[in-house]
């Protein structure tokens, strides 16, 4: 075998590991949860962490409309969902109840959890005496302590 022969094809068996790796095989069952959860998803990239499939997408459903993150487990049982919240769309007690809280707080943002069991959640990002801290909220502004996936 000659040198170019040898160096392309050490090139191609480098490249198609690189993209094995970039893009994971999801398993069946994960695929179908996904699929029958959110059937308008678009352009979904996949990957694998903490034990867990997460799936980044465009849902284009009349109820959602836009870039979320879904998580599944192994077995395709799905965890939880991560929606973006613009601060015009967040529940006013979200907001009120946060903002009395952490008075000095700034740079809010806000997502909405959903879980296939329980009621939604609102995680809010903040800067507090220029420390970034993450602090969860029921749809009421009550706290609440979760152990999120993302």
């Amino acid at each position: 075998m000659n040198k170019v022969t040898f160096l392309t094809l050490g090139a191609l068996v480098v490249s198609s590991q690189l993209i094995a790796q970039r893009t994971p095989h999801v398993p069946g069952s994960v695929q179908r949860s996904f699929q029958r959860d959110y059937p308008e998803a678009r352009d979904q990239q996949w990957t694998f962490a903490h034990r867990s499939w997460h799936a980044n997408f465009e849902d284009h459903s009349r109820y959602d409309r836009g870039e979320m993150v879904a998580n599944y487990d192994r077995y395709g049982n799905h965890i939880d969902s991560y929606v973006p919240y613009d601060n015009n769309d967040v529940p006013q007690e979200v907001i009120d109840r946060t903002r009395r809280n952490y008075p000095d707080g700034r740079d809010y943002t806000y997502t909405r959890i959903e879980r296939p069991h329980g009621r939604p959640l609102f995680q809010i990002s903040l800067n507090l005496r220029n420390v970034n801290r993450t602090i969860y909220t029921d749809e009421r502004g009550h706290a609440y302590r979760y152990h999120g996936r993302q």
